[in-house]
């Protein structure tokens, strides 16, 4: 059984490693536009102006503008009506 203890240290270590690629990549995951299941908010916050950049999701078939603050440089996508 001497050399059962480094193969499951190997494997062990492979599997730690997916898991935490997996727990970052949920974490990290690309939320922009997303509105973590409440109201999508209809206007844009303070200080961010309209711009001409329109697209659709292509995850949910939804039109989104995007709104510029030019101050920070923050974009938010907002959906329309």
């Amino acid at each position: 059984m001497s050399g059962l203890g480094p193969i499951l240290l190997i494997y062990g270590a492979w599997g730690l490693g997916f898991i935490i690629l997996l727990l970052l990549g949920y974490f990290i995951y690309d939320k922009r536009y997303k509105n973590n299941g409440s109201t999508a908010p209809n206007k844009p916050s303070n200080g961010f102006v309209s711009t001409s950049e329109v697209f659709i999701d292509p995850k949910d078939g939804f039109t989104y503008r995007v709104y510029y603050n030019p101050r920070s440089g923050d974009r938010e996508y907002i959906r329309e009506s």
